[in-house]
C-alpha cells in the first residue's frame, strides 16, 4: 500500500483517552478507569514492533520474557507507567480490531471497484467495520503503523486470498482466525466406535481396521510433509521480517549520511562566501574614506588577519 495517507484520523487527536473497545480495561485497582491515550497507544505499537522485529531474539522467546521486555522498554522514558497485564491487554485489543479492520479492507480491495482512490477504499473499510461492529474504528492510528510491516502485509495478502473464496465471510470472522503473536496449531480429532453386532460385523470391522492400519503411512507421511511445509513457511516469514528490518536500517543510514554530505556541502559553501568578502574588505583602498570608515576597514585587517593566523598558524 501507498504510504501517501499517514495524516491522523480525523476521530480523535493526541492526548484525548480513547474508550475500550468490546469489553472493559484490565488494569489493576490502581488504573481501573483511566483509558489509554493515543501516545500510550502508540508508544505501545512501537514497542511491540521494536521487541518483536529484534533480529537476535524475535519472536524466539517464552511469552512472560517478550512481555518482561515490552514492559520494561515501554517505561524506559519513565513517560507512563502501566502494569504489564494493562499493556498485554491493551494490545490484544489493538491487534484484534486492526485484524478486523484489514478483513473490511481487503474484501473492499477485492472489489476491484473503478475510480475508487486508496482513500476511498479505506473510508469503505471504516463503513463496512462500522457496520459490523456497530462502533467506529478508532485505532486507524495504530494500523497506519503497523500497515506496512512484514506481518500485516501477509496478514493481508492472507486476507485477500480467504475474500477470494465462494463462501463469504465477514471481517470479524477473519480477526478471531488470526494470532499475529504466534501460530495457534490445534488438531482436533475423534471416532465414534459402534458395538459390533454378530460374526459379519465383526469381519467388517477388522477389515477396516486393516484399511486404516494401511493407510496409516500415508497420512503419517502427509503429516510429516505438511508439518516440513509449514516449519518452511514460518522460517520464510522470519527472513522476510529480518530482512524488512535491515533494509529499513540501511535506508535511515543512507539517509543520515546524505544529511551528513548537505551540512558539509553548505559549509565549505559559506567558508568560501566568507573568504571572497574578506578578500574585498582586504583590498579596499582607504584614501577617499573618512575617518570612521577608515577605522573600520583598519579593524577588519585586523580581524581578519587573527582568524587567519589562529586557522594557519606558523
Amino acid at each position: 500500500m501507498s504510504m501517501n495517507v499517514h495524516q491522523s484520523p480525523p476521530q480523535v487527536e493526541m492526548g484525548q483517552s480513547i474508550p475500550p473497545i468490546a469489553k472493559k480495561s484490565t488494569t489493576k485497582r490502581g488504573q481501573q478507569g483511566i483509558n489509554f491515550t493515543i501516545d500510550e497507544d502508540i508508544k505501545l505499537v512501537s514497542t511491540w514492533l521494536n521487541v518483536s522485529l529484534d533480529a537476535v531474539t524475535s519472536t524466539d522467546q517464552k511469552h512472560t520474557t517478550f512481555w518482561d521486555r515490552i514492559w520494561s522498554t515501554f517505561h524506559n522514558d519513565k513517560k507512563f507507567n502501566r502494569t504489564m497485564d494493562s499493556l498485554n491487554s491493551r494490545w490484544s485489543t489493538i491487534q484484534r480490531e486492526t485484524n478486523k479492520f484489514c478483513g473490511c479492507l481487503a474484501q473492499i480491495e477485492n472489489r476491484n471497484e473503478s475510480g475508487k482512490t486508496e482513500h476511498d477504499k479505506i473510508e469503505d473499510a471504516k463503513a463496512m467495520y462500522q457496520s459490523n461492529s456497530k462502533n467506529a474504528f478508532q485505532l486507524e492510528y495504530c494500523w497506519r503503523i503497523l500497515r506496512n510491516e512484514a506481518k500485516w502485509l501477509i496478514l493481508r495478502d492472507n486476507l485477500k486470498v480467504r475474500t477470494r473464496q465462494p463462501t463469504a465471510q465477514s471481517c470479524h470472522t477473519f480477526a478471531s482466525s488470526i494470532n499475529l503473536d504466534e501460530d495457534n496449531d490445534e488438531m482436533n480429532s475423534g471416532e465414534t466406535l459402534e458395538r459390533p453386532i454378530g460374526k459379519k460385523a465383526e469381519k467388517e470391522k477388522l477389515k477396516k481396521r486393516k484399511n486404516c492400519d494401511d493407510v496409516a503411512p500415508i497420512l503419517s507421511s502427509q503429516l510429516d510433509e505438511i508439518k516440513e511445509e509449514k516449519r518452511r513457511m514460518h522460517e520464510e516469514k522470519k527472513e522476510s521480517m529480518r530482512i524488512a528490518l535491515e533494509e529499513r536500517r540501511e535506508l535511515m543510514r543512507i539517509a543520515s549520511e546524505e544529511r551528513r554530505e548537505l551540512i558539509r556541502i553548505k559549509e565549505e559553501k559559506n567558508e568560501v562566501e566568507k573568504r571572497k568578502m574578506e578578500d574585498e574588505i582586504m583590498m579596499k583602498h582607504t584614501r577617499t574614506m573618512d575617518p570612521k570608515q577608515k577605522e573600520y576597514i583598519r579593524l577588519r585587517h585586523l580581524e581578519i588577519l587573527e582568524r587567519l593566523k589562529s586557522k594557519f598558524p606558523s
